[in-house]
């Protein structure tokens, strides 16, 4: 780092050209922000895996070949005595089944509800395939619309086990419509559209209406998402400005961090616009993140330039100006460095986009704020009309104020009792580790919201009255086509079926064995001993023709691809909970690897919980590595500019107490290690070892001019310690606003960084002092000077 000096040199040819600092750095602002109409976002699953991913290949695959996407998931939910299987209820379903297909936005040919459905009945002379609120049928003997309409399609239901449990509830409470959007992009629209046509519908007393499925949680939590931002960013403003009146009573030091804050928080979003990079859902944390991150500098900056106006009251505005930036410019460029240090290694610890996202423009962030601080700031103090002196420092003159008495106060009990505090520290480091071994994986897409959302409400709803709705895929793939009528192949995917069922949360199983079945029991009569898969080749391509000669041939298509060498197997599983699906998944794995694949046929599995699994096991396998990668990578940032190791070490002490800490908390609280949560860390060891690099380099120069005593170390805490108060404050206050998010997992996330970053101020001021006063370690103290060789004493050889 450069001496205090040449600092002054460089910042006083900076502050003569103040303004056109000022000109470039607005040009800079409007040039960045100029992208910011163009920011997308992307709430889907999809985008926390990476594209590469092969589960998401497969996935994207089998929506190619069958035609499928996320769907939108209406159910009509009736608890009565005769459920969904009356009059009215099935009219509303009919209703709703219309409306839905008449949407833009939805593919007419993939809504699947009772009115768009098929029964197969068999006759002598082949089969009956009608729908099941057809105007017109041969089968069915009453009148649509009528009851005894009602209760033949119960009947028929009972006698279709394809439709139990995915159509309709097994206890015939439930039934679904099932919508698939044409593009994903227009998940918010189709789901404001379903939600819509719900509203208006006529609903039968004791009835309920219900809006699920991926499509809904994408395309509601796109409009949840700008409700919670447009609430809590300005609200993150409001809490950083009382934090700031409070700390200097003066509009000044108000306003001008509060440019600082809106120049970085412009230039990172529109950075992010302009390079096509989406706004996720966790994205809306690094607004807060980048107001805490952007205050900070300012308030050790305005602190520093009161202090020196307080101990010179003549002094010229610019020279104090000139001497607070020169002071501050070495702690404040390595507490940047370290924080840009734990978001780059966040970013490059991650496979998933939006961590990646979030530690690359979150470092970027820092950076700005760092530019903006130590050149915007200071030019608009500069050119700022007055010189007073606020209040809490023109008080200093007399009498301290309160924060200054109050760290004061802190101080003088520490260095007091150092060993007190450091075995404290000890007993306290000891119960964390074990908190921190309680902590467990887990993540679930629908606890983005809270209970009380009706998107939330209606999954558990529908996952608790029907099979499920989350979808495990299964691609079995024969070697040729026709290739799907060879009897042993689709015993094996009976089997399959089977094996699947038996496994946690799955409520039940489709595939085209099931259409086969049922095939083959309607041409023998509708007798159930003849729900089987035949034993000839031949029997089956003729179903399949028999079927063809009666009805769309088509209608198989999410079942069985156009050759019939392809068949989906499609898992209704209950919860998209990771660690269910961590049972799940590699179960069903193993069984394909080991009984199912052979040399004729071999299936993969896919579908969107095994998508979701893989890229919760990347958090699962990648957080203890981040944590590392970051942890390292600040310690040897700040080792590199203390040059020195033990400083670097000391530094990165309190840091590690504090994420220890945090750790603990979610073990003995039963907080989950998610996809928020796992960021947490990386987050918190960039913003926590500010704290430590700013009173470390105060006790540096106070170790370089007055020693390591006691009574030379009280001198961190009036000026130094109040500054790092009130950057506690305003760092803790700007991610507790998280806490008040709607979103579950910024809560979380708030609320962790908020402690890391208030045990890591603690630690800072109580445990590296009361070290430094025990061991007083050389690195802090002035080198002695070289001795010279005494002539005198010099001996001949």
């Amino acid at each position: 780092m450069e001496s205090i000096p040449k600092k002054q040199g460089v910042v006083d040819r900076m502050l003569s050209l103040r303004w056109l600092v000022i000109i470039a750095a607005t040009l800079i602002i409007g040039a960045t922000a100029f992208s910011l109409p163009t920011l997308t976002k992307d709430t889907s699953a999809d985008a926390f895996i990476d594209p590469e991913s092969p589960a998401l290949i497969y996935k994207e695959r089998v929506e190619k070949v069958f035609g499928l996407t996320d769907p939108i998931v209406v159910a009509v939910i009736n608890k009565g005595g005769n459920g969904v299987f009356d009059t009215d209820n099935l009219a509303l379903v009919e209703s709703l089944t219309s409306k839905i297909e008449e949407l833009k936005q939805v593919d007419p040919d993939r809504v699947v509800s009772l009115a768009t459905e098929n029964n197969i009945v068999g006759t002598p002379d082949g089969l009956i395939v009608e729908g099941f609120l057809d105007k017109k049928t041969e089968h069915f003997k009453g009148a649509r619309g009528s009851t005894e309409r009602a209760s033949e399609i119960r009947e028929a239901i009972s006698e279709f086990p394809l439709y139990q449990g995915s159509l309709v509830g097994r206890e015939g409470t439930a039934t679904l419509i099932i919508a698939e959007i044409l593009d994903e992009d227009d998940a918010q629209a189709t789901y404001d559209a379903v939600v819509d046509i719900a509203s208006q519908a006529v609903v039968p007393e004791g009835t309920e209406i219900h809006i699920a499925g991926e499509g809904a949680v994408a395309g509601y939590l796109s409009t949840y998402i700008d409700k919670d931002a447009s609430r809590l960013n300005p609200l993150a403003g409001v809490i950083i400005t009382i934090v700031l009146l409070l700390a200097f009573l003066s509009l000044r030091a108000a306003i001008l961090p509060n440019v600082v804050v809106a120049a970085t928080v412009l230039g990172s979003f529109g950075l992010m616009a302009a390079s096509g990079t989406s706004f996720y859902v966790i994205t809306n944390g690094l607004v807060v993140n980048l107001i805490g991150i952007s205050v900070a500098d300012s308030i050790h900056i305005l602190s520093a330039y009161y202090s020196i106006l307080r101990d010179d009251p003549d002094i010229d505005k610019k020279a104090a100006v000139k001497l607070a930036v020169s002071k501050m410019w070495r702690p404040v460029t390595l507490t940047s460095l370290t924080t840009i240090a734990g978001f780059l290694a966040l970013s490059a610890s991650s496979t998933m986009p939006p961590i990646q996202a979030f530690g690359l423009f979150g470092a970027l962030g820092v950076a700005l704020a760092w530019m903006y601080s130590l050149t915007l700031l200071p030019a608009l103090l500069t050119i700022w009309p007055t010189k007073r002196i606020p209040l809490p420092f023109k008080s200093g003159l007399t009498r301290a104020s309160f924060s200054e008495r109050l760290m004061t106060s802190i101080g003088r009990t520490v260095l007091g009792a150092p060993k007190v505090v450091v075995g404290l520290s000890v007993v306290i480091l000891t119960v964390a580790v074990f908190g921190a071994m309680q902590v467990v994986v887990d993540e679930d897409r629908i606890e983005n919201f809270r209970p009380t959302e009706p998107v939330y409400m209606a999954d558990k709803a529908i996952n608790s009255t029907t099979d499920g709705i989350y979808n495990l895929d299964i691609l079995v793939e024969t070697q040729s086509a026709g290739g799907l009528y060879d009897p042993e192949t689709l015993q094996r995917i009976e089997a399959l079926q089977d094996y699947i069922e038996t496994l946690p949360s799955v409520g039940g199983t489709t595939s085209i064995v099931d259409y086969v079945k049922q095939l083959h029991r309607s041409v023998n009569d509708g007798d159930a001993a003849f729900y089987t898969i035949p034993d000839n080749a031949d029997l089956i391509a003729q179903l399949f023709f028999l079927y063809g000669a009666s009805a769309d041939p088509t209608d198989f298509e999410e079942e069985i691809d156009s050759d019939h060498r392809q068949a989906l197997v499609r898992a209704q599983i209950k919860e998209g909970r990771y660690t269910n699906n961590k049972l799940l998944v590699p179960a069903l794995e193993k069984y394909v690897k080991d009984v199912f694949n052979n040399e004729t046929v071999k299936a993969t599995v896919t579908g969107r919980v095994t998508v979701s699994y893989y890229w919760i096991q990347g958090i699962d396998q990648s957080t203890l590595f981040s944590i590392l990668l970051s942890f390292v990578a600040v310690t040897l940032t700040a080792m590199l500019v203390f040059r020195s190791a033990i400083s670097g070490l000391l530094a990165a002490l309190p840091v590690g107490l504090a994420i220890l800490l945090v750790y603990a908390v979610m073990g003995f609280t039963g907080i989950p290690l998610g996809v928020s949560t796992s960021m947490f860390a990386a987050i918190a060891i960039g913003l926590s070892i500010d704290f430590a690099i700013h009173a470390l380099d105060r006790l540096r120069e106070i170790g370089r001019t007055k020693g390591l005593d006691a009574d030379a170390l009280i001198d961190l805490y009036p000026e130094t310690g109040r500054a790092l108060f009130f950057n506690f404050v305003a760092v803790a206050g700007g991610f507790g606003v998280l806490m008040t998010s709607e979103v579950p997992p910024l809560v979380k996330f708030g609320g962790l960084v908020a402690v890391a970053v208030s045990v890591a101020f603690l630690a800072s001021v109580t445990l590296l002092p009361a070290l430094v006063t025990l061991f007083k370690p050389r690195a802090l103290l002035a080198p002695k000077p070289k001795e010279k060789p005494n002539a005198f004493n010099h001996k001949p050889t």
